[in-house]
């Protein structure tokens, strides 16, 4: 049975996850709802004002439908018809999305960072290509793919003025970043001040003390200790743990913020480059 609405173009979305998730071997179904294992529901708004709620029940039938949950659900979700078509289609990220206001979310916040879970299952689908890009929809927590930065050249020593603090395990990570700039060449300096224009300072805590480091990718594409000395475009407020977690991939930039874990200051659309700036500045060692 169709969950398509008419004057909704979101429709065919939801019949692509719900082709994919009833479509699903028994095990993989399971295994999915053991993952997710919340009541989730979408409430679009199209064009001409109205709204239309869809529910993807996945704790223990697994089932999509038309209309609001009968039980309260875990999370609500809402956003705009069109909203809702970029990020499956992947012009818009779901970070992005969350943090300028174009999807708000009320209920268990950790669920979002789930939903992709669900939405990757719609691509093996039997169904119109037109929602096989849903697994895009990560609502916020899985932001869409983006294309794989070119890699920075393997650490090379500071050429001058250390970033080491001692007491924190971060110091590595910032110690290896700017090694890493410290090799690259002028053209890959430029392609990353371009992909960021920021100034990033972040203030990192550790046994009662607060550290920080100011990385410019910007004017001077540099790391530094201390504050900048213009105001900075975001300041990031993280623990020392959390942050070589963050570093390494052990913790996820958006379940870090809806944890608590990151707390942001300034320009909130540059925290959505966060992942990927540490990404293409890791340097190649292992931390």
């Amino acid at each position: 049975m169709s969950v398509n609405v008419a004057g909704f173009k979101s429709g065919p979305v939801f019949d692509q996850i719900k082709a994919g998730v009833e479509t699903l071997p028994e095990a993989q179904k399971k295994q999915i709802l053991k993952q997710a294992n919340g009541v989730f529901e979408i409430v679009i708004k199209n064009a001409e004002g109205k709204e239309q709620a869809w529910t993807l029940e996945l704790k223990k039938e697994g089932k999509v439908t038309v209309g609001k949950s009968e039980t309260k659900p875990d999370i609500t979700i809402n956003t705009s018809d069109e909203t809702f078509l970029d990020l499956a289609s992947g012009k818009l990220n779901g970070q992005k999305a969350f943090m300028s206001g174009k999807l708000k979310i009320k209920g268990n916040m950790m669920l979002a960072t789930k939903l992709d879970v669900v939405l990757k299952a719609a691509k093996s689908a039997p169904v119109a290509s037109a929602g096989s890009a849903a697994a895009a929809v990560a609502a916020p927590g899985a932001p869409s793919p983006a294309p794989t930065p070119a890699p920075v050249p393997a650490a090379a020593p500071a050429s001058s003025g250390s970033v080491e603090v001692p007491g924190f395990q971060s110091s590595a990570i910032f110690s290896q970043i700017k090694a890493g700039l410290g090799a690259a060449s002028k053209e890959q300096k430029e392609a990353t001040a371009k992909k960021a224009k920021a100034v990033f300072q972040f203030d990192v805590k550790g046994d009662g003390k607060v550290q920080t480091w100011t990385l410019d990718l910007k004017d001077d594409v540099s790391v530094t200790t201390g504050a900048p000395a213009k105001k900075p475009d975001i300041v990031i407020t993280i623990s020392d743990k959390d942050f070589v977690d963050l570093a390494s991939g052990k913790l996820n930039g958006q379940k870090a913020f809806m944890g608590g874990k990151l707390k942001i200051k300034g320009n909130m659309m540059l925290a959505t480059k966060l992942d990927a700036i540490l990404k293409e500045l890791k340097p190649q060692a292992k931390l």
